[in-house]
């Protein structure tokens, strides 16, 4: 199967997952209660990913230790970015942090050219600067009457996010061409982010006690969504991972780069249709800019290809 398909599910997948996220955040765990719940249940997902992928696949205990320590330390970086994003989604609309992590192909590019002797041509160069005005023109808010507003704060948390997603994805591509096999450096970065879940769980006692009151608050509800929500996330995860052994990583990054059109696309939808489930402002003078945001986006990936 071509690769650009494989790369382009991910972020439709994840696109669906970004709008589970900001209800479940929205509705169980803004403010006191915090996002700790989220980040234990999505972490804690890795054993059962981890345990599915062994029981189908073979030689996962044969790569070398060095290997198997990189990888979960991949999976424990996991939980990094996974805390800064639920975070932000407290404070801000999720159509205005999925077009951030366009900068990962850009972050991805350059640590792809200094580890891997990835390369890329002037003219996809200037598409990851195009991509890069992007990301920094909806971080600009419109909505003030008298002056226009950078979202400083956000955006550092975004940007940090996004490295460390690039250096998960280095990681990962590195030590899958050392020992050969997909399946078992998934097994590998998922065991990492299940055992620093449990770590966290047990260390953490905020975390504990929020992960705690959200199962008792949501019950079974809360328990469907997540592992719902999660099984998506692997599946695009795992087709993101896959992209990456066929092409550079970079250029897997640029075509996952459509996922902040397809969650505007969504949020007008959903607000329209659906504002029990999600709800942002749709008004003009917000909605064109981020419109513009995203064309210029896509512009720039278009440019890459």
């Amino acid at each position: 199967m071509n690769w650009f398909l494989i790369a382009l599910g991910a972020p439709f997948l994840w696109a669906i997952v970004n709008i589970f996220d900001q209800y479940m955040v929205k509705k169980y765990s803004v403010g006191e209660k915090g996002s700790g719940g989220l980040v234990i249940f999505s972490s804690l997902i890795g054993i059962w990913a981890a345990i599915f992928i062994g029981i189908f696949t073979t030689g996962i205990f044969k790569i070398p230790i060095g290997d198997k320590l990189l990888l979960i330390l991949a999976g424990g970086l996991s939980i990094s970015w996974i805390i800064i994003y639920l975070y932000t989604i407290e404070v801000e609309d999720i159509s205005f942090i999925v077009p951030w992590f366009s900068m990962v192909p850009v972050l991805g590019y350059v640590l792809g050219y200094f580890f891997l002797g990835e390369t890329l041509t002037t003219k996809q160069l200037i598409g990851m600067f195009v991509v890069l005005v992007g990301v920094i023109l909806i971080s600009i808010d419109f909505s003030l009457e008298e002056k226009f507003k950078f979202k400083w704060k956000p955006a550092l948390y975004l940007i940090i996010a996004c490295l460390i997603i690039a250096i998960i994805g280095v990681i990962f591509k590195y030590v899958t061409i050392q020992n050969g096999s997909f399946w078992v450096s998934s097994f590998w970065e998922y065991l990492g982010l299940g055992i620093f879940g449990v770590l966290i769980y047990i260390f953490v006692p905020k975390y504990r006690r929020e992960f705690n009151y959200m199962n008792k608050k949501g019950g079974k509800k809360i328990f469907s969504l997540n592992v719902l929500s999660e099984g998506i996330t692997i599946l695009g995860n795992l087709l993101s991972r896959y992209a990456t052994l066929l092409a550079p990583i970079a250029m897997v990054y640029l075509v996952e780069s459509f996922q902040p059109a397809i969650v505007l696309l969504i949020v007008v939808l959903g607000t329209k249709f659906f504002p029990h489930i999600i709800a942002e402002k749709i008004h003009k003078q917000v909605l064109l800019p981020k419109i513009i945001s995203i064309i210029i986006i896509v512009a720039g990936t278009i440019l890459l290809f």
